[in-house]
This record gives C-alpha cells, structure tokens and sequence, in this order.
C-alpha cells in the first residue's frame, strides 16, 4: 500500500461525508466540547550544514484530539484542545546515518475567527518532541517538550460535526556533525474529523 493511500482514502471519506449531508448553514456553533479522530501526514527533517546532507523522512499515520472551544467577542473564539498523533517513524541512509522521530502529544490553543461556514485560527502549544538522529558518525537524541505553532481551518458540516485541516511544526536545536545549534523538526498536516457534544 502507497504510503499516501490511508490519507487518500480518509479525505475520500470526508467528501462523501460533505456531499450527503445537508448543506444549510450550521449557524453559531455553541461553546462546548469536542473530540475527533484524525489522519496525519507528518515529517522529520535535518539540517543541512558543511559536508553534512540534509536528510529526511515522512509517515501517513492516525491521531485523536478533545478539547474545549468558547466564543470571547463577537465571532472570535479561543480553544484548548489535548492531541495524540503518531508520527513514530524511522529512516537508514547508505552512509550510515538515521533519522528517527517518536510519537507526538500535547496541548494547543486555537485563537481564531468563526463565520457560519467554519472558521481559520492560529496554533500555538507545547508538544513531547521525541528524536533520535545520527549524522556523520555523531548521535544526538532527545525527548522533551517543544513548541509547537501552525496555522488552521475547519468547516461546520452541520450542527454535531465538522471536518478541519491543520499544519503544525515544532523542533529543536543540537550540537551534532561538528556544527552547534544545527535544527532537527517535524512537521505535521492533519485531516480531522470532529464531533460537538
């Protein structure tokens, strides 16, 4: 199986999902909890520095999220939301070196703007940042709490449901091929699908 396929087919659903269901307006979603699964496409990434490649790897997996939105001043809002995404995933180069990147949980906060359609909003959190990279015969790892900060977008299918994208990085600086301060990330795209208890 293509490793874009289970993203291919999650989105697949997601359509029929819009195209059967009414499409009248949701009108104001009301404050309240909510939680979903999710298909994640995410990717590591290294640095490139002096005599030392860039390198890469990537993995279409699944998550899950829950939180909690509230409407401040008139159609902006602010939500907290708990995450789970497996973005474990592992990567072996000819000349020795890997990339590896653990599963990836946190908290976020949403501060956006919502219309009856859905809404955009800005990402910022703090996520378990799991790595283990070996470059030009050094190894570096690490497993600790990073930033994570990303842009989003969500549509109200109806008054229970709503489907939403998100892209969020997060990542960290090692001293690691001879260079300090060299950056190691992972970026993650998010599919979600979310129910408004």
């Amino acid at each position: 199986m293509n490793k874009q396929t289970p993203f291919a087919l999650f989105g697949a659903a997601a359509i029929a999902v819009l195209t059967t269901t009414s499409f009248a307006t949701a009108g104001d979603t009301k404050d309240g909890f909510y939680g979903g699964l999710s298909i994640s496409g995410s990717g590591g990434i290294t640095e490139e520095g002096a005599g030392v490649a860039q390198r890469d790897s990537s993995h279409t997996s699944v998550g899950a999220f829950a939180g909690y939105k509230r409407k401040v001043y008139n159609n902006f809002f602010v939500a907290g939301e708990a995450f789970i995404n497996d973005t474990s995933q592992s990567r072996s180069f000819s000349n020795g070196d890997r990339i590896s990147f653990g599963t990836q949980y946190g908290v976020k906060a949403h501060l956006g703007y919502e219309r009856n359609w859905g809404s955009v909003y800005a990402i910022i959190g703090a996520a378990r940042f799991d790595y283990d990279v070996t470059l030009s015969g050094t190894r570096k790892s690490g497993d600790s709490v990073s930033p994570v900060f990303g842009l989003g977008t969500s549509y109200q299918i109806n008054e229970k449901m709503s489907a939403n994208l998100e892209y969020t990085g997060t990542g960290d600086e090692i001293d690691i091929a001879g260079k300090s301060d060299r950056g190691v990330g992972v970026g993650v795209l998010r599919l979600g699908l979310a129910y408004h208890f």
